[in-house]
Parts: structure tokens; C-alpha cells; sequence
């Protein structure tokens, strides 16, 4: 052991302080301190006034004197090997009988010795070889390594199976929020409506009373002033009370709404009319068919759009397909800002196909096929199946069949949320980032098939 530590102590001492290597050509300083050649020539170059790096004395590069003593230990270092300079380990033993370990407890889970395996404590054991043991307990670790790959695995596909769904509740809320405005606007209409029959009563009633011309001075002119007097308070009061039946009917109409809601809904509501003075007004998805392929008829509405035969001749270079094989069309109006969502009901022959989704805004007559950058995220539906593509590339076949589909659109988060519009389940969620306007996006490829939207 004296040895060892006398090795590294010498080591140690033959170590250059600038690079911290053993010394290569070593010389020595005035102050009596062993460097480096090379080191200390660089640390001379880079010093205008060079000093020692150990103790700060002014040095003179050119008084460095060979030290042939160290050279030839440092050489002598180099040649030994590094094991030389490292402790051994010692081997554990069995610190009551000082014999080495062979053994290995299960019952107990300690090492043993031959002394110890034989003892009363551990005869009646299970004993086996530490390398036995070793191997037993290397299996088992890896074992238990790929089980909790396989829970990782199943917390991440339960992570975002639960985000979807939260997606996909978001997007409910704000389809009933949108709903709700919807009804209570017909409210307002009909309050409106309710004003107007009134108003038209008042003036149909005021007409009962016309003031003819009065001769000059008639006789009865007072009397006649009173009761004049007396129809016009008649009439004042008379509409005074079918204000008040307005304003009661309208409480009531509106008291019956809200009674229809739910205490959450309800809350919600009044909130709603307490931050905005102003009823937002909800605008409602439609089919742009200046943007549609030649093959789709529209109904009057613009909320259905039908691909009954497919006539190749009406496809002409002038207006290409934007997105082949599909018969496509645009939704209306565009996002450039926050959250929009929409259903659409997809119907046809067994072997129907049809495409829903979102599209970036492109110059005209670009089709999506050639487009560099991803402006297409969409869910692409048949009969059996769906498959979420760009028109970059496609992200797999999911086993769903798809008869409505619900799309919900973040446009400041970048995110695209696909999901049955009939049982609300999650199907799948594009996220991305626009940099432009994008808008609903639709297409048919097979004949006597339709979409449907709503809202």
C-alpha cells in the first residue's frame, strides 16, 4: 500500500501545472518551479510581462534550464501502466468467519460463505451460487423493466385518449353555446314580433277617434274638449298596459328559457349577459359553391351538397380537380381567429367515400396535390374505416365507421379536432400552427353520395 501512495504522490509531482499532464521536456523557472516547454513558451507569448503561474515572481523566458532529471522520471512514468496507479478492490468476505462469498440466501437475501451456508441459520434455505443468483435476479429486472415500458406505454395512450376527450367536450360546449344564442336571438324576434302586432294595434285602435273640424265657435266646444281630453288618457292608459303585457310576456318567454337549462347552463348564461352588452351574433356554416367542383349540386340552403354522376367532361383544365380523386368544396365563412366547430352527416352507398377537414388558403387554381408546405388536415371517411391525412402524407387507417362527423377548430392553438358527432368519442386531433386563413373543407368521390351540415 506504501508503494501505491508513494506512485501517485510521484505522479503527482511529475504533473505539469499549466496543462495537467505529465511533463514533456520539462524546464525549470528562477523561482524553481518545473513546467512544460511548450506550455510555459505559451503562457511567456500571451504575457507581456510573464510571471510565474504558480507564485505571480516575475519570470524570464530565457533563463529556462533543461531539467534532464525529469525528463528521464517523467519518460519512466509514461512507460508504467495506469493500473499500476490504481487501488485494488478488495473482495468482500464474510466479516464472522473472514471467508470469501460463494453463496446467496433467497429466503434471507444475503451472501454467504461455505462456513455460513452449512450453519443452522441457512441448512434448511434455499441456497444457490452468487452467479446463479445473479442471472435469476438480471431476468426478473428486465422483466420488470419491459412491464413498466408496457405502463408507460398505456398511461401515454390513456394521456392522450383523455386530451381528445377534452377536446372533444370543448367542442360541444361551444356547438351548445352557439345553439343557445341561436335560440334565444328567435326569443328577441319574437318579443320584436310581439312589439310590432302591438304597435299596429295602437294605431289600428287610434283611428277610432278622429277630430273633425269644429265649426267656429260651437256651443259645446268645452264638453267636446273634455271628453276629446278623456279618449286621449284613455288611449295613453291603454297603451301604458299593453307595454306592461309586453314586457311581462317577454320576462315570462324569458323566464321559460332559462327554466329549460340546466343549473350550470344557467350559470353560464347569466354570465354571458353580464360580460357582453351586445348579443354576439353566430354565423352559420355554409357551402361555398363558387369554390366547388362542377359535379356537386347544391341544395337552396347551402348546407347540402350532392355528387350524383360523375361527368368527366365537365372537369376541364380550366377548373382541375383541387384535391383528386375527390369532388371538393369549400365551407364558409373563413378563420383567421379563434374557434369555430361543425357536423357534418355524410350518406351514400355501402361503398361511399368522402373527405372532411380543414384547408389553408391557396391561390386560385393551385391545387392541394402540389402545394410545398402542409395546407390539408383532414379525416378521410368510408364505410368501414377513416383514415386522418394531410396532403403531405397520411397518419394510418382507423377501424371506425363514420356516419357524422364533428370537427372543432382552434385556430390560435393550431389545433384540428376530429370526432363521432354521434357518440362524442375522440377520433383524432391534428397539431399544427396556420399562417393564414384556412377554411371547412369537403369532398365526394363516389356517386349518390351527399354531405349535410349543421350547424
Amino acid at each position: 500500500m506504501a508503494s501505491l501512495k508513494q506512485a501517485s504522490k510521484l505522479r503527482k509531482d511529475m504533473t505539469c501545472p499549466v496543462c495537467i499532464e505529465i511533463l514533456r521536456d520539462p524546464v525549470t523557472t528562477d523561482c524553481g518551479h518545473n513546467f512544460c516547454l511548450q506550455c510555459i513558451n505559451q503562457v511567456g507569448k500571451t504575457a507581456e510581462n510573464p510571471q510565474c503561474p504558480l507564485c505571480k515572481l516575475p519570470m524570464n523566458k530565457n533563463a529556462f534550464r533543461p531539467n534532464k532529471l525529469l525528463a528521464s522520471i517523467a519518460e519512466n512514468i509514461q512507460a508504467m501502466d495506469p493500473a499500476e496507479f490504481q487501488p485494488e478492490e478488495k473482495e468482500p468476505r464474510c466479516q464472522k468467519h473472514k471467508e470469501k462469498f460463494h453463496y446467496f440466501c433467497e429466503e434471507d437475501g444475503e451472501f454467504l460463505c461455505v462456513v455460513c451456508r452449512d450453519s443452522r441459520d441457512h441448512k434448511t434455505h434455499e441456497v444457490t451460487s452468487i452467479h446463479e443468483a445473479a442471472q435469476n435476479y438480471k431476468v426478473q429486472i428486465e422483466t420488470q423493466v419491459q412491464h413498466l415500458g408496457q405502463k408507460d406505454n398505456e398511461i401515454i395512450k390513456e394521456k392522450k385518449e383523455g386530451e381528445g376527450a377534452i377536446q372533444v367536450f370543448r367542442a360541444q360546449v361551444h356547438l351548445e353555446r352557439l345553439k343557445i344564442l341561436e335560440e334565444f336571438k328567435r326569443v328577441r324576434q319574437r318579443l320584436g314580433i310581439k312589439d310590432m302586432l302591438g304597435r299596429s294595434t295602437y294605431l289600428h285602435r287610434s283611428k277610432e277617434f278622429e277630430f273633425h273640424n269644429p265649426i267656429p265657435f260651437p256651443p259645446n266646444l268645452e264638453k267636446k274638449m273634455n271628453e276629446a281630453k278623456a279618449r286621449h288618457e284613455s288611449i295613453i292608459e291603454s297603451l301604458k298596459k299593453l307595454t306592461d303585457n309586453l314586457n311581462t310576456e317577454g320576462k315570462e318567454d324569458k323566464s321559460t328559457f332559462l327554466n329549460s337549462l340546466d343549473k350550470k347552463d344557467k350559470e353560464n348564461w347569466l354570465l354571458l349577459q353580464k360580460n357582453n352588452s351586445e348579443l354576439p351574433t353566430s354565423v352559420p356554416m355554409t357551402l361555398d359553391s363558387t369554390s366547388a367542383d362542377p359535379n356537386l349540386t347544391f341544395s337552396q340552403d347551402l348546407k347540402k351538397a350532392s355528387l350524383y354522376d360523375v361527368d368527366s367532361t365537365l372537369n376541364t383544365q380550366a377548373k382541375p380537380r383541387q384535391f383528386y380523386p375527390f369532388h371538393c368544396v369549400r365551407g364558409s365563412p373563413g378563420l383567421s381567429s379563434g374557434r369555430v366547430v361543425w357536423e357534418v352527416e355524410i350518406n351514400g352507398p355501402r361503398g361511399r367515400v368522402g373527405i372532411v377537414g380543414v384547408v389553408a388558403a391557396l391561390p386560385q387554381g393551385t391545387q392541394i396535390q402540389n402545394s410545398e408546405s402542409c395546407c390539408l388536415w383532414a379525416l378521410s371517411v368510408s364505410s368501414s374505416d377513416c383514415q386522418a391525412m394531410t396532403n403531405c402524407s397520411s397518419r394510418g387507417t382507423l377501424p371506425i365507421s363514420l356516419r357524422k362527423v364533428g370537427v372543432y377548430v382552434d385556430y390560435d392553438r393550431g389545433d384540428i379536432v376530429f370526432y363521432d358527432a354521434i357518440t362524442n368519442k375522440h377520433i383524432y386531433t391534428f397539431q399544427t400552427s396556420f399562417d393564414r386563413q384556412v377554411f371547412p373543407f369537403f369532398g365526394l368521390k363516389t356517386a349518390r353520395s351527399s354531405i349535410t351540415l349543421s350547424p
